[in-house]
């Protein structure tokens, strides 16, 4: 038996929804307690449909992106075509109809609107197309990309077009920046190579047996270094040291004779050796030999091995300097840092520490460093045991921080586009910029340990300087190790 409802019938204790529009009549359930029952209860969920399209308009009417609810209203309309229920789905439909008519109008009109927005941010951004102002243009770039991409989609007879043209100006002048700092870092890389050759050939100059000659050479290779031009900063400081350093020992005088008793340096040279006492290899005072008639030997003043140090050799006098004499050479009257206690000093150099380690999230700390390490320099003096620790942490704060910064740098410059990335990718290319920083200094620790004798072994004070170059190295290959675990911690947390 077939009993009929307006928008169904039951047949054979099942129930179903008629046909509507372009949809066929459907099985949407079985009668269960009673047919009335069943019917009561389809109802009521076309009630619920209906429901939910009126939430739909007042979302829609409310909204001021009107356009973003079109693809909701036909998966709305998808459901509705499948949803079991008894009641008047043509009326639906109409009112969907109507909304998706109102909303393709609307999206019409923005599409319009945002043709005329990407066009005008194409016509802001040529411009900069070809640009050499790296900074000023990648600034502008990045701030016209981020309103690009909040603008919505265009007509797709346009789409390709506009698209096409905004990547072809952020493509033309990412790759001529690239292009540039390329050709800028080759340009420091040969710079480095011909600061570096001034340095070895004033390394030679220093074994040079005419000491004249040696020093017009060195005045060349002084001239020629004024030429070469400019390159990073901290590396640019670090070579300049090392030719200064290695200069200043071939203009360095060599000691003159003086009887004993008459003065500082009896029977020492100028290098702080006993006369007749040199190192192997190589002589004080840049690598000359004494003079003919320089004293040799140990003095003999009061049994002792010499005489007591002061500023450049030893000071008049018995034996061993006093604390209170006033040619004590930790004696600094211009520093009265050095005259604190062991516990002054201690706090002091806490202090100093603490100070550096918050330099770590500094942009550019390099003056800081320099100001904390002349004040390292006066904070006085500590236990031994203490010394080492103290140093070591020091030492590695100023690294850290310029580490961290020089990281930045680095990110910034071979990655035009680090502004606009995530946090994670940010990190993820920090480290690995870092692995190949570590690898790199590996490699040149390993090399120098293999080279030292080479290098260096033709005096001892150069063996004392490759081994304090050796010892910094290290050093660094620690911190940037400690900065790599902090990186993959960051990156666990993200």
């Amino acid at each position: 038996m077939e009993q009929n409802h307006p928008y169904g019938f039951i047949r054979e204790g099942k129930i179903f929804r008629n046909a509507f529009l372009d949809f066929p009549e459907r099985e949407i359930g079985e009668v269960r307690e009673s047919e009335a029952s069943t019917i009561k209860y389809f109802e009521d969920r076309f009630t619920m449909a209906e429901n939910k399209v009126s939430v739909l308009e007042q979302s829609v009417e409310e909204s001021e992106n009107k356009g973003s609810y079109l693809m909701k209203l036909i998966h709305m309309r998808e459901h509705l075509a499948n949803f079991d229920a008894l009641g008047d789905y043509v009326s639906l439909f109409t009112r969907l109809d109507a909304m998706e008519e109102g909303l393709r109008d609307i999206i019409a009109k923005n599409r319009v609107k945002n043709l005329e927005i990407k066009r005008a941010l194409i016509a802001d951004a040529e411009p900069y197309e070809y640009s050499t102002d790296w900074k000023e243009a990648t600034d502008q770039l990045i701030e016209i990309k981020n309103k690009w991409i909040k603008t919505g989609a265009v007509d797709t007879e346009y789409q390709e077009e506009v698209e096409q043209r905004f990547q072809e100006i952020l493509d033309n002048f990412y790759q001529k920046k690239k292009a540039f700092f390329n050709d800028r870092k080759q340009l420091v890389r040969d710079r480095v190579y011909r600061y570096r050759g001034l340095i070895f050939a004033a390394r030679r100059l220093q074994r040079s047996e005419d000491r004249y000659d040696a020093m017009e050479k060195a005045k060349a290779l002084q001239a020629e270094w004024k030429e070469i031009g400019k390159i990073p900063s901290i590396r640019y400081n670090e070579l300049f040291r090392e030719f200064r350093q290695t200069v200043g020992q071939i203009f360095k005088p060599s000691q003159p004779h003086r009887p004993y008793g008459s003065g500082s340096s009896e029977g020492y040279s100028s290098g702080g050796y006993p006369s007749g006492g040199y190192p192997s290899g190589g002589y004080p005072s840049g690598g000359y030999p004494p003079r003919e008639n320089q004293s040799r030997g140990f003095t003999p003043r009061e049994g002792r091995f010499g005489p007591s140090r002061s500023e450049g050799g030893y000071s008049q006098g018995s034996g061993y300097s006093s604390r209170n004499s006033g040619s004590d050479f930790n004696h600094r009257p211009d520093r009265p840092e050095s005259n604190l206690s062991p516990e002054e000093a201690l706090s002091k150099k806490q202090d100093l520490i603490a100070q550096a380690r918050r330099l770590e999230n500094k942009e550019n700390p390099v003056e800081d460093i320099k100001r904390l390490r002349l004040a390292w320099k006066d904070s006085g003096m500590v236990a031994r045991d203490q010394s080492y620790t103290l140093n070591e942490e020091f030492n590695q704060a100023c690294e850290m921080a310029s580490e961290k910064s020089f990281l930045n740098r680095l990110a910034y410059s071979k990655n035009p586009d680090y502004d606009t990335i995530s946090e994670r990718e940010r990190v993820l290319k920090k480290i690995n910029l870092l692995q190949n920083l570590i690898a790199r200094d590996e490699k040149d620790v390993e090399l120098a340990q293999e080279n030292s004798q080479t290098s260096y072994g033709y005096n001892q004070m150069d063996a004392r300087q490759a081994e304090n170059k050796l010892r910094i190295q290290k050093r660094k290959i620690i911190v940037k190790k400690k900065l790599m675990h902090e990186l993959q911690e960051h990156l666990n947390g993200l």
